[in-house]
């Protein structure tokens, strides 16, 4: 199945811009799109690129690109080093085993919080946000815009749920390795497979009760065994690949 083509933006920003009320968006806009490459498998673990061939690859100014860049690089999924350009980080099963542990702890750090905080419009946002992730693959008309419109709706209900918890540098923490962990997971292994969709769309509605209910206990051991077996699954296919 060939890859899909990411569609320009409708009008291209001034390469020279550097603030204004266009720059955020422009710099969202890249970082999303950037990652769309990543995800529709248009650019590949390991191949290396740059400001000015992204840029030009998705007609947008090379300021925002090179901020979404940076964004990207900090959330661990590009490497940028000076001449030899940005290059996409590959990933071996000992990395994989810190970045899912690391989210571990953080989810499990953020639960007490956000039992005790959370509030009815962010109770709210996260109904909305877990329809958006039931519909990110009610259609399957091309499995890799389904994997980037999933693994979108998903980091955005797991950092809405850390949110909760009203800690800012949590949150700051959580986004470096929310975006790396999910994108490895789709890469590596999950994709868009309906039986493992379903599965964790059931984990995502059982870990919204558990907030609604206030339950401290069960939301924690939810949200573990919810990131254990994705880690099983996706250390079980690195390994598999090394062995290869």
């Amino acid at each position: 199945m060939p890859a899909p083509t990411i569609r320009p933006p409708a009008s291209r920003p001034d390469p020279a811009s550097r603030g204004g009320e266009d720059a955020p968006m422009a710099s969202d806009q890249a970082y999303e799109a950037i990652i769309d490459l990543i995800l529709t498998h248009q650019l590949r673990l390991g191949e290396r690129t740059s400001v000015v061939q992204l840029a030009d690859r998705l007609s947008l100014g090379r300021t925002p690109v090179k901020e979404a860049i940076a964004r990207l690089e900090a959330e661990g999924l590009l490497s940028v080093a000076g001449r030899s350009g940005t290059t996409v980080n590959t990933i071996d099963a000992a990395t994989a085993r810190q970045l899912f542990a690391l989210r571990r702890h953080l989810e499990n750090f953020a639960v007490e919080d956000a039992v005790r905080g959370v509030t009815e419009p962010e109770l709210a946002r996260l109904r909305v946000l877990l329809s958006e992730l039931k519909q990110s693959t009610a259609s399957v008309a091309n499995v890799y815009q389904d994997a980037a419109r999933y693994v979108k709706a998903n980091v955005r209900f797991h950092a809405a749920l850390v949110a909760a918890a009203h800690n800012p540098t949590l949150d700051r923490l959580y986004a470096q390795v929310q975006m790396q962990a999910q994108i490895v997971t789709y890469l590596y292994h999950l994709g868009v497979n309906s039986n493992a969709i379903g599965k964790r769309q059931r984990e995502h509605a059982a870990i919204l009760k558990a907030l609604e209910a206030r339950d401290a206990d069960r939301l924690r051991a939810l949200l573990q065994d919810h990131a254990c077996a994705t880690e099983a699954s996706v250390i079980a296919a690195l390994q598999a690949r090394g062995a290869a």
